[in-house]
């Protein structure tokens, strides 16, 4: 199976020593998408929702520059800085997955610079534009 690291101008950089995207086979590894703006850097907002939407359009930007979807997206732990807004995360969850949902778990965790949430998905890659800018890394 070969490792592919994803890269691409129109997807949120990492912010150290880790890829943003990995392709596996047909699987697609996408590392933790806070509520922080690409282009600046900082915080989408200092509240949940806004940080929560900047979250999940990172997401999708990752999953659409690596030839998937989120309807695509198989499995997703959303790293929740503040358990009083599970239900809002429910609530916005349904919104962007609202057919056939991928599993979740939810961890309570302290995150940094104050962000709200954190979103780390695996989906499975069904072709599309593909891994634009892919550095191959070895094959397994």
């Amino acid at each position: 199976m070969k490792k592919q690291v994803v890269t691409h101008p129109d997807m949120p950089a990492p912010y150290g020593a880790y890829s943003t995207v990995v392709r596996a086979g047909d699987f697609l590894f996408v590392s933790g998408q806070a509520g922080i703006v690409p282009q600046t850097g900082e915080k989408a907002g200092e509240d949940f929702e806004t940080q929560a939407r900047q979250a999940f359009a990172n997401l999708d930007a990752c999953l659409a520059c690596s030839g998937a979807t989120m309807t695509d997206v198989v499995k997703v732990i959303t790293w929740l800085g503040d358990a009083t807004e599970r239900a809002a995360l429910n609530d916005l969850f349904a919104e962007y997955f609202p057919v056939d949902p991928p599993a979740r778990s939810t961890p309570i965790v302290d995150l940094p610079m104050g962000l709200l949430l954190s979103i780390e998905a695996t989906a499975i890659h069904r072709g599309g534009p593909g891994p634009t800018g892919s550095q191959e890394d070895r094959n397994e």
